[in-house]
């Protein structure tokens, strides 16, 4: 990532210009996407994936519910990284995930902002703003004031949207 970009900048990118970045950003974001799919639908939470990546190397995955607790996708990534060899990369590490970080759970449990900025995370990619569906998301604007960059990969939305569809019509 350029130093010009201020720190908790938002950026979206809304057409696949052929760049190494965006490709490499189109990669990851298809792998997370692999990780929604594998979340059991339910009518009352999105179906999510993400994934932690260190340069081009996964540290762990996770997708909605995968873990006891009602956790939510990078709720798994961050614990799941805890008991990987790579753990150590975690802290500077870029979040890649199908939908917005939440920003509260009406479960009380913690919100994936909140594990994000914890965890020390420096850049999120996502692949859609979460729909107002159950509440209105602010996991974007936590993560910015928390100094995070945040990348909005408007190319893959429809497929990030696929594994929720159920819950969008």
């Amino acid at each position: 990532m350029s130093s010009t970009i201020p720190l908790g900048a938002y950026r979206v990118i809304d057409i696949d210009d052929g760049s190494t970045e965006v490709e490499v950003h189109m990669e990851f974001i298809e792998l997370a996407i692999q990780q929604a799919n594998l979340a059991q639908p339910t009518d009352t939470a999105f179906s999510v994936g993400s994934l932690l990546v260190h340069g081009r190397q996964i540290i762990a995955t996770g997708f909605s519910r995968e873990l006891p607790g009602n956790t939510h996708a990078a709720q798994c990534a961050i614990i799941k990284s805890k008991s990987t060899p790579l753990s150590h990369f975690v802290q500077g590490s870029v979040l890649y995930s199908t939908m917005e970080p939440c920003s509260s759970r009406l479960s009380k449990n913690v919100p994936c902002s909140s594990h994000i900025i914890g965890a020390g995370i420096k850049e999120v990619i996502i692949g859609v703003k979460e729909p107002m569906t159950f509440s209105e998301c602010r996991g974007v604007a936590q993560l910015r004031k928390a100094g995070i960059n945040v990348t909005h990969l408007k190319v893959l939305e429809e497929e990030c949207l696929r594994p929720n569809v159920h819950l969008l019509t």
